[in-house]
């Protein structure tokens, strides 16, 4: 699995946020486009599980309207093909695992967690990200108890990147 090696801060998104950019959705797309920027600057490193490709299959429009565009699915496979920043992660027998953990952990507080949610946020925790990206904070923002990150809605003003001293 990756490590912390570099400045970059890790961040982790839900399927969720690329569903968003392929809807365009025009009050999210400039914060998503803000941190895709940043990742690119080497700011910011994002990762998601394998398993977005499959959740991302199609946009709000072709399910509507039951009819499949091609330039929408070439804007979908743009998202994890090079030259895409995004760093898929392999969902592996120990993030199933801990996915299956994270559940168990839920049903003892009396949540429900679905098996796609676990394995994001096992593949999150397994990543070692500093805070998960989701539009469902409403169902999962409490799962931050039994992780090591911060679950939130993605937001661009709360990182501040050290700039260069060109002073000396």
């Amino acid at each position: 699995m990756p490590k912390k090696t570099s400045t970059a801060i890790p961040l982790y998104w839900d399927a969720c946020i690329f569903l968003s950019a392929i809807n365009a959705n025009k009050d999210r797309l400039p914060v998503i486009t803000s941190l895709l920027d940043d990742c690119d600057a080497g700011n910011l490193k994002i990762f998601t599980s394998y398993l977005s490709i499959t959740e991302v299959a199609f946009a709000e429009s072709e399910k509507k309207d039951a009819i499949l565009d091609d330039a929408i699915e070439d804007k979908i496979n743009k998202l994890w093909q090079p030259p895409s920043p995004i760093n898929l992660i392999e969902v592996d027998p120990f993030i199933i695992w801990d996915a299956k953990t994270l559940m168990r952990q839920a049903i003892k507080r009396g949540w429900g967690l679905k098996p796609a949610d676990a394995i994001h946020l096992a593949t999150a925790q397994r990543v070692e990200v500093d805070y998960f990206h989701t539009y469902d904070t409403d169902k999962l923002a409490k799962y931050a108890e039994l992780t090591t990150f911060i679950i939130e809605v993605p937001k661009t003003n709360r990182f501040e990147f050290p700039r260069e001293n060109n002073d000396e």
